[in-house]
């Protein structure tokens, strides 16, 4: 069974390596075990690699977490209950918006009772939430709640192939899915170095976060400690 730390370093080799190719003699910044600030809750990430992108002159930033047989339970699938509730809500929110707005517009704003549209769609978005259970778009895992403590456009999970192999075919189908359906990029590590690349990443970029009040986010640095050092290393 190979070891966390042996995942950790193989799957930063790995990243390494993928980026390297594609930055083209770029400055790039590679380290294991980098933690956000204080304010953002002092979590340690086990990788992070920067570099600055061509198009916006901006950081570009990939955070990486490393699991083991070790850490089994936290790749285990389970029901988001905020995930499903949300999915509902917004379910709702886009039939309102189509079926409400054609219903406004035959009765007449004049005669038109607003209540009738609003509680149909929640009693759909009730009957889909539940008739979609056990979809993929209502699960999560331990493992990619762990990762969001480590924002970056890009962000990957290694797991040991012994690790991922204990879980039942059903769990790793839906545990593939749900990586792919959240953007991050899943790697397998194997006993003789080898590292099957399963999904690629989405990219993310700038968005809107609550740092003592609403605020536009420029790049993702500004959570890691050593964000001076980070922007010095990738000039």
């Amino acid at each position: 069974m190979l070891q966390e730390k042996t995942v950790q370093k193989r799957a930063m080799s790995f990243l390494e390596n993928y980026y390297d190719n594609r930055l083209m003699r770029r400055k790039m910044f590679i380290a294991e075990e980098v933690r956000t600030k204080s304010v953002f809750g002092g979590k340690r990430a086990d990788g992070l690699l920067a570099y600055r992108s061509r198009l916006s002159a901006k950081p570009f930033v990939v955070s990486m977490e490393a699991k083991s047989f070790k850490t089994l339970p936290a790749l285990k699938p389970y029901q988001d209950m905020q995930r499903w509730l949300w999915n509902v809500v917004r379910f709702s929110v886009f039939l309102f918006m189509g079926s409400g707005l054609f219903y406004f517009v035959g009765q007449g704003t004049a005669n038109a009772d607003i209540y009738i549209p609003i509680i149909w769609c929640l009693l759909a978005g009730m009957a889909f939430g539940l008739l979609t259970w056990n979809s993929y778009r209502h699960q999560t895992v331990d493992v990619i709640t762990q990762l969001k403590q480590y924002p970056a456009n890009e962000q990957w999970l290694a797991f040991s192939k012994d690790a991922f192999a204990a879980l039942r075919e059903e769990k790793q189908r839906l545990l593939k899915t749900v990586c792919k359906n959240r953007g991050i990029g899943l790697l397998l590590i194997g006993k003789k170095q080898e590292v099957d690349l399963v999904n690629k990443p989405k990219k993310r970029w700038n968005f809107i976060e609550r740092r003592g009040g609403w605020q536009w986010i420029s790049d993702y640095l500004v959570y890691y400690s050593r964000e001076l050092e980070i922007r010095q290393a990738i000039r």
